[in-house]
């Protein structure tokens, strides 16, 4: 009965330790990052009624599970305690990724003592790794006495309470690394500037913009956090005041990207926070202010130390870490400096060069309100591109080297419809970009009419689906009338972050999403990154051509943990939706299909032994992407629900054309006879054997190829929101006759030159 009993008020307090509401209270009251991490230990003890409780977190340098915080073992084992991957029940559960439980441990051939830590007494023993995609964060372990044993439902909670936690966790396993000594590197300054008036890019993502720059230049990542000198000495007290301030931007900022962005960019500013509040960060800088130190100084110093061992570490997940302590310190510095302050904060009002971004540098652009970019490398296709078009973020691509030497606080017009960049523009053109500025804001305050459905001129009926990237997309695409959702990127919740989501993440993530479309059609695609799309946190490997190497489905089913994470995710989310899709991408075999379809399978039916809420007849298909899948067509439509052509990477394969290369981008022609040819055989198939078939891609929105895509049977378009309007205009002035007799014209012919003649 008492067994009983224990067990009800385990369950009960379930939904507590599940709650993002109790972890951010945690967060708020911790003094540092010990304090945050025994509080954890508390809690969990009090919820899980374990009379022991110990957070284990692995230290890169060392390459060891250290004990960092415990409620129920001598304090003095903290930081002492440690343990080789592999090495005792905690070691063992963190090398196989599993829970291992244990009646009386002692007895186990893997259990390893620690004489003195007072554990003797606690046989019965859980411990759940804590890992955040692919990284080992550490372990979490409860004990009881021998007669009082875990169960599965403690191990289901558990890991339920280690997955909500991996990301504080995680960050503050990252300030660990903050503490260790590393060797100080030179950086190179930059070369004399030249004098540019006038450069043609590539238009990425319309609009325009004049500001004055900021160039980011990663060879020189704290280049500003030095040689600075100050008017004054400032106080102990107001270096206090400033990381308090400092402190409710962040929390402030956090808000802002939530509202904007939903769950997709969860807690972003986390990092930062955590930093303020460790001791061995502003705790140094106290140290040096109470040593007679000027607070500016003790800033900089610190901030130069800590960038320079991030910019050194062992992974690229390590070194993407200088930007946020460079950016905790800009924000530090200035709130102390106040109007004094030299260093740019945030971007707000202002044009960025750089030779290349993350996802995620795009994401923080945006929520400091930056006015466009110019990039210095990558393609108007390239995921950077889409990410700038869905935060309206004027880009224009421009391979020329010489703009990174352009110096800081140069007024610059940057015209992303044209794709042109003017340096320090005259009067003349800063009066032409005022009129222009207000036509293209008369344009963006009008509605255009939109039906609910689009018709041909003879009434046959073409569905306009919406290519969603961000959680604000959807807005536009309610507002144009989107019929549902054709593609789903959610690859974007992935590289917008800082770390793997979790499974719950992305269950709130896609259930949002699909919340906003109720009972329209919704198609996710599975992760698809590898190539041009690049995750800042994950150690890539080195691929001498990565668009042909570790991407896309082969990424997922090279990671089935992360693959069926994912899946489970978005059969949660979409437990209320109305016509749940789900796409494979760059599938180039039965094969890989079906094992896929496999992994979908089992998900399908761990969540139903559960007992978990979730969509029970998602259907499943494929994007056709690569030039194998046309020869083994008809078998994959038997074996599909449904066929998504993405014609940006078919295109890609098809004709052996990077699209993001700039010396080879006249090659990338979508009219070219090869590609017509095969998207006809696709729509032949999925016609014959009673799919449904959309098309994605830039080709579904450009007006040229809608009579083509049409006439060969295709009736479902999936393309960013904005184009809907006038690809509604489109298709209603014409007929399907008039389709169907151009495009058999245009396939009786062989050259890229005589199709273009045509269209």
């Amino acid at each position: 009965m008492e067994k009983q009993i224990t067990t009800n008020q385990e369950n009960s307090h379930l939904g507590l330790l599940c709650d993002i509401g109790e972890l951010n209270a945690l967060f708020a009251g911790s003094d540092d990052i010990e304090a945050f991490l025994q509080q954890i230990v508390i809690l969990v003890a009090k919820h899980i009624n374990a009379a022991v409780c110990s957070i284990y977190m692995f230290d890169d340098a060392s390459q060891e599970l250290v004990l960092k915080a415990t409620l129920g073992l001598h304090k003095r084992s903290v930081n002492k305690t440690r343990l080789k991957i592999g090495e005792g029940l905690v070691g063992l559960a963190v090398k196989e990724g599993r829970p291992i439980c244990e009646k009386m441990a002692s007895r186990s051939p893997n259990y390893k003592s620690f004489p003195g830590i007072n554990e003797e007494a606690f046989e019965s023993f859980l411990v759940i790794p804590i890992q955040r995609g692919l990284e080992n964060i550490g372990a979490l372990v409860v004990q009881r006495e021998e007669t009082n044993s875990f169960n599965e439902n403690d191990t289901m909670a558990l890991k339920a309470i280690t997955s909500q936690l991996a990301g504080a966790i995680e960050n503050s396993r990252i300030l660990m690394a903050l503490h260790a000594k590393k060797k100080e590197k030179k950086r190179s300054l930059p070369g004399v500037v030249e004098d540019l008036k006038f450069i043609r890019g590539e238009a990425a993502s319309e609009g325009i913009a004049l500001a004055n720059i900021t160039v980011i230049d990663e060879g020189k990542p704290y280049q500003n956090l030095k040689d600075q000198t100050y008017n004054k000495n400032y106080t102990l007290k107001e270096f206090q005041n400033a990381v308090a301030k400092t402190e409710i931007q962040l929390e402030e900022l956090q808000e802002q990207v939530e509202n904007k962005l939903s769950g997709v960019a969860s807690l972003i500013f986390e990092a930062h926070i955590l930093m303020l509040k460790d001791k061995e960060f502003t705790g140094a800088m106290v140290k040096r202010i109470n040593h007679g130190g000027n607070p500016p100084d003790a800033i900089l110093a610190v901030a130069n130390k800590y960038i320079r061992m991030f910019s050194e570490g062992l992974n690229v997940y390590m070194r993407e870490k200088a930007k946020d302590v460079e950016d905790l310190a800009r924000r530090l510095f200035d709130n102390l400096i106040g109007k004094e302050g030299r260093f740019v904060t945030n971007w707000k009002g202002r044009i960025v060069i750089a030779e290349d971004l993350f996802p995620s540098d795009i994401l923080r652009l945006s929520s400091d309100e930056v006015s466009g970019i110019i990039l210095i490398s990558g393609g108007v296709t390239s995921h950077i591109s889409i990410l700038a078009r869905s935060l309206q973020i004027p880009l224009v691509i421009a391979d020329k080297m010489q703009l990174k030497k352009v110096p800081d606080d140069t007024l610059v017009l940057l015209d992303a419809e044209l794709g042109a960049i003017y340096v320090n523009p005259d009067k003349k053109l800063i009066s032409r970009y005022n009129e222009r500025k207000k036509a293209l804001d008369a344009v963006s305050r009008s509605k255009p009419k939109i039906n609910a459905t689009s018709f041909t001129k003879d009434g046959e009926q073409i569905h306009l689906l919406a290519n969603i990237n961000l959680h604000l997309d959807i807005k536009l695409a309610n507002d144009l009338k989107s019929e549902g959702i054709g593609l789903y990127r959610t690859e974007f919740s992935f590289m917008v972050r800082s770390n793997f989501p979790t499974e719950e993440e992305q269950t709130i993530i896609y259930s949002s999403i699909i919340g906003q479309m109720p009972k329209k059609s919704i198609n996710i695609r599975t992760l698809d990154i590898g190539g041009d799309k690049v995750l800042a946190y994950n150690d890539n490997i080195k691929e001498n051509n990565p668009n042909l190497g570790m991407r896309s489905i082969r990424f997922s089913l090279s990671h089935k943990g992360l693959f069926r994470q994912q899946l489970r995710a978005i059969l949660r989310g979409g437990e209320n939706a109305g016509d749940l899709r789900i796409t494979f991408p760059m599938i180039s075999s039965i094969d890989e299909f079906r094992e896929a379809k496999n992994q979908l399978k089992e998900c399908l039916t761990s969540l139903k032994n559960e007992s978990i809420p979730h969509f029970l007849t998602p259907k499943i298909g494929i994007m056709i992407e690569t030039p194998s899948v046309i020869e083994i067509i008809d078998g994959l439509a038997k074996e599909a629900d449904f066929f998504c052509i993405g014609t940006n990477d078919f295109i890609q394969y098809m004709l052996a054309v990077d699209r993001n290369n700039a010396l080879v981008s006249s090659y990338f022609i979508p009219h070219h006879p090869s590609i017509l040819r095969s998207l006809k055989k696709i729509a032949k198939s999925a016609i014959k054997h009673k799919i449904d078939l959309s098309i994605c891609g830039e080709m579904a929105h450009e007006e040229k190829y809608i009579p083509f895509l049409l006439g060969i049977g295709i009736r479902t378009l999936s393309l960013d929101s904005r184009y809907i309007p006038k690809v509604q205009k489109k298709i209603a002035d014409l007929t399907i006759d008039e389709c169907n007799n151009l495009a058999n014209k245009i396939l009786k012919k062989d050259t890229v030159a005589k199709v273009a003649s045509y269209l």
